[in-house]
């Protein structure tokens, strides 16, 4: 309104003839652009946080059997900071289309435009901000999201073990991703004791003198057992085993030992190709330094560095982009602007994050090209539907 009432002050109303500009005007319209932006963000950050929780809770209970009050509020943040980098980019979508589609409707763009702004100059205050969360974003995903996966497996663990320390005596069967373990009944007076047992885990947590048996899971069958924990391992002695796998046969009488770390079966496990996700920037460096590396070790490490760094940028891909499209479509409901923003904001993430990685992994592309082919491509696109939008 004050730049309307401004421009109409100097009978300036055509927007293509260019005029001096009140600083303290120009300036009240920057601030005010960055706080739209900022209070939409936060909005959005908030709305993203009550939808998750309930989804994340349901995620950590499926996990861990037994999970208590305490492990549930220190592991939920440690969640909500590995998604930061990945949430935060949709929320500014989300809030610059919000917030520039709001203006237009609303014909404060007009007025803006009236009063001699230049047109490319509301992209200041989304600038500022997209170049602070490309900061945080960098520093989170070459420093903190490492170490948080590693805590985050670390509690699980810990949760594990204290679920299996404590089972309930009537219980017989315990279940997580990678092992399975059940029994028609356990002593009443040692529940350590599982009788007439069925065990099925990952062939690399096979039995302690046990031949290779080969890629598939070992089920192993016995009368009884004695299952307890200790440091984060899971100690199983089986007695009167018959069967482990059809092509292993081993005698009634054979006490067999089982030494299972729940590391390997709390979760995904870390494989070489998805590595470097548990590693700091730093760490990768010197990594890189050292030379002798596995097979598609350097690959992957380059790739997730410069996968990093894409990620890190994708707040300027989501301005150009979120900009015009606020613009473009002030005319419909700002649910509609809404729904195409998220939509361009899912579909960078699935070619980014699926495609990417399979490109880099078949070496069709090479890991830096692999890493921002969807942003480079995605920037191409916005560019001339930017100036489009500003020209509106």
């Amino acid at each position: 309104l004050a730049a309307l009432q401004f421009a109409r002050s100097h009978r300036r109303l055509d927007p293509r003839v260019p005029h001096p500009m009140d600083p303290a005007l120009h300036v009240k319209i920057f601030l005010y652009l960055l706080r739209q932006i900022v209070f939409s963000l936060l909005f959005g950050v908030g709305a993203v946080l009550v939808l998750a929780v309930p989804g994340i809770a349901v995620s950590t209970v499926h996990k861990i059997p037994n999970p208590d009050i305490g492990l549930l509020a220190g592991y939920l943040p440690i969640v909500f900071q590995t998604l930061a980098p990945y949430l935060l980019p949709l929320c500014l979508l989300l809030a610059i289309v919000a917030t520039y589609g709001r203006i237009a409707s609303d014909r404060e763009w007009t007025a803006i435009q009236m009063a001699g702004f230049h047109p490319a100059r509301i992209l200041v205050p989304g600038l500022i901000v997209a170049l602070g969360l490309s900061g945080l974003t960098w520093w989170l995903l070459g420093t903190q999201v490492p170490r948080l996966k590693g805590e985050q497996r670390e509690m699980l663990v810990a949760a594990a073990e204290r679920a299996l320390s404590s089972l309930d005596p009537g219980r017989t069967t315990i279940s997580y991703d990678e092992l399975f373990v059940s029994a028609k009944w356990r002593d009443p007076s040692d529940p350590d004791w599982w009788y007439e047992v069925f065990i099925r885990l990952p062939d690399e947590a096979g039995p302690t003198g046990a031949p290779d048996a080969g890629p598939a899971d070992i089920d192993t069958f016995a009368d009884r057992a004695h299952i307890r924990t200790e440091r984060g391992v899971i100690k199983i002695d089986l007695y009167g085993v018959y069967s482990i796998l059809p092509n292993f046969p081993v005698a009634k009488t054979a006490h067999l030992i089982m030494e299972i770390p729940l590391d390997t079966v709390i979760g995904p496990r870390k494989k070489q190709s998805t590595r470097g996700r548990y590693m700091t920037n730093g760490e990768i460096r010197e990594r890189l330094a050292q030379g002798n590396f596995d097979e598609g070790e350097e690959d992957n490490l380059r790739y997730e560095v410069h996968k990093r760094a894409a990620l890190s940028v994708v707040y300027l891909l989501f301005l150009v982009i979120g900009v015009p499209t606020g613009l473009i479509l002030r005319r419909g409901t700002q649910l509609g602007a809404l729904a195409v923003a998220s939509g361009f904001g899912i579909l960078y993430y699935v070619l980014s994050m699926n495609v990417g990685r399979e490109m880099a992994s078949a070496q069709v592309l090479p890991n830096w090209a692999a890493a921002w082919w969807t942003t480079i491509l995605g920037g191409l696109v916005s560019i001339p539907l930017l100036r489009k939008g500003l020209r509106r």
